[in-house]
């Protein structure tokens, strides 16, 4: 099986520091996986487990397992840009990370934040679950 590229939202890593029996503690440990997200999405999980107490150390070691690039736009436009294929503004830098990575997949829990159909048909970015891209690879 070729490697893929996906990007990763905040909240996937995140649930798979919470539990280690999910779809995301599953999609972390996949080694034909390449798992991309942007510093801006480490800063978000550093900040998340400070603030919900989570084990720091487990954190730093996924987010070593983890390509971080940089966007390389400033926040203003990254919303002018990105903005249109999100329902919250704030997540438009999820996007924009997903786009300048390269990747064919978003992976995310917050489905109804993204505009599935524009990102997928202007971008060629595909949004799902963590669960649904597992079911995917098992199909493959």
């Amino acid at each position: 099986m070729e490697e893929i590229k996906v990007f990763l939202d905040t909240d996937v890593i995140i649930s798979s520091l919470l539990s280690r029996k999910g779809a995301s503690y599953q999609l972390i440990a996949k080694q034909k996986v390449n798992k991309v997200i942007t510093q801006t999405i480490a800063e978000e999980i550093k900040e998340v487990t400070l603030r919900k107490n989570i084990d720091r150390t487990e954190a730093k070691k996924t987010l070593k397992s983890i390509k971080t690039i940089k966007i390389n736009l400033s926040r203003a436009k990254v919303t002018e840009i990105f903005s249109r294929y999100v329902s919250d503004i704030e997540d438009s830098h999820v996007v924009a990370g997903a786009s300048k990575s390269k990747t064919k997949f978003l992976l995310t829990y917050n489905l109804k934040h993204y505009k599935k159909i524009p990102i997928k048909n202007e971008l060629g970015i595909i949004v799902l679950k963590p669960g649904e891209f597992l079911q995917y690879l098992r199909s493959r």
